[in-house]
């Protein structure tokens, strides 16, 4: 019969140790060799964790970790179906948006301390019915990637671009991002022979993912993507003010690419090669940006709105698998998963910000070898938007946001009515 987490969580803490702590307290080791799994969506993130696990392996004789990886595409109707067979690896990554589909499928081993060194926000991101369902990993927040060649005379970290409903009083991206963008011919797009058929860098793009530039726009404007109980709720003069400022950006001044272009792949790749000149984006991206870039890249804060410079902050954390044949190794990795020392290796690879505050000092470090100040990222992280569950199903409903904001980008739909069926399609994907 299939254990509950709650049973799960009574039988660890018998045997060996339910949840991780801190690195001054250890689980009960294993007496019995076993070989347990781990599984992730990024393979680039690989080699930071096998030096982490090579570590816990030293610490715990008789357990070895395998990685697994399963594309982003296909990772979660793999979870689906892999905790149906019974087949689901020990621990894997989760993000926010599938906490509580599997939580309320009692998928999950319940973490039952909170130390004082996990980033707040992160475990509150990971927290369903006031219990906490998966060991914080990492975080990100937004902020602007740009050709620093193309600034010789500005300082875009004290003198940052702003935006204004309808390009008003105040703003300032437009005509940067005019200037920048050009065609095959050296024109920028304020020339008046300017051939938009034939652009060779953009000025301005922004991921397509909702938290890059959607969220944090809206929020500028004044507006909010949720409210206080979770629902949908940027169908609003604010949330139709930033949401056509963006469609401006593409099908009116032309200084942005279209939606068509804008995929998880294909921006780094373009700023990479400098056919963007500016970028605003995630910390996720810059190990890509650091290995591809052709150009002097550099990191300005975030675009600012009338209401500041308003980001997002996003995660992922190590779940248990509620139902793993071997309870107590699974304890002991999320223990190690936890701690400064199991998250050392992925700060030391530059992977993410990690979940653990002892040791994002190593990733800053990191990166500042290679001559990148990242702190503008935790600058923006003070001031940033999460996307919260609220003990809500909400991954679906964030699809079916998608799916719309990719045919308000496109033009296929006016603003305001797309908004409205967005809003509306996500708060019936909620139910409750």
């Amino acid at each position: 019969m299939k254990r509950s987490a709650i049973a799960l969580a009574a039988a660890l803490t018998l045997g060996a140790c339910s949840t991780p702590t801190s690195d001054d307290e250890a689980a009960t080791p294993t007496d019995t060799p076993v070989t347990i799994t781990f599984r992730l969506w990024d393979s680039s993130a690989v080699p930071a964790y096998r030096q982490s696990f090579e570590d816990f392996t030293a610490e715990n004789p008789n357990v070895t970790v395998e990685i697994e990886v399963v594309e982003e595409d296909a990772y979660w109707p793999r979870v689906d179906a892999d905790l149906g067979s019974g087949t689901m690896a020990d621990v894997f990554w989760l993000n926010p948006a599938t906490v509580v589909n599997l939580h309320r499928r009692d998928s999950l081993v319940p973490i039952d301390t909170r130390p004082d060194d996990w980033e707040t926000a992160l475990v509150e991101l990971f927290t369903v019915e006031e219990g906490l369902w998966a060991v914080p990993q990492m975080w990100s927040s937004v902020a602007l990637f740009y050709d620093r060649e193309l600034f010789t005379d500005v300082d875009l970290r004290s003198e940052a671009l702003t935006w204004a409903p309808d390009g008003g009083e105040g703003d300032t991206l437009i005509a940067a991002a005019t200037e920048l963008t050009v065609d095959e011919n050296g024109r920028n797009a304020a020339d008046d022979n300017f051939d938009p058929d034939s652009v060779v860098r953009y000025g301005f793009a922004a991921d397509p993912d909702i938290r890059t530039a959607f969220i944090p726009f809206i929020h500028q404007a004044g507006g909010q993507f949720q409210d206080a109980d979770g629902r949908f709720a940027f169908a609003t003069d604010e949330g139709e003010q930033a949401t056509q400022y963006l469609v401006d950006l593409i099908h009116e001044h032309g200084v942005s690419p279209s939606i068509d272009m804008a995929d998880d792949e294909q921006l780094p790749a373009l700023f990479a090669d400098g056919e963007i000149a500016l970028y605003q984006s995630d910390s996720d991206i810059l190990g890509f940006i650091a290995r591809e870039a052709e150009i002097d890249w550099a990191i300005a804060p975030i675009v600012g709105g009338p209401e500041g410079k308003i980001s997002s902050l996003d995660g992922v954390a190590a779940a248990g698998n509620a139902d793993s044949d071997h309870p107590e190794a699974t304890a002991l990795l999320l223990e190690w998963l936890g701690t400064a020392k199991g998250q050392e290796p992925l700060a030391a690879h530059g992977l993410a910000f990690p979940g653990n505050l002892r040791a994002q000092d190593t990733y800053v470090n990191h990166w500042a070898k290679q001559g990148v100040d990242v702190s503008v990222f935790i600058e923006s992280s003070r001031h940033a938007i999460t996307v919260s569950a609220h003990d809500l199903d909400i991954q679906p409903a964030l699809e079916e946001i998608r799916s719309m904001r990719h045919r308000i980008l496109a033009g296929e739909v006016p603003v305001a009515e797309g908004l409205q069926q967005a809003q509306r399609a996500g708060n019936d994907a909620l139910g409750g």
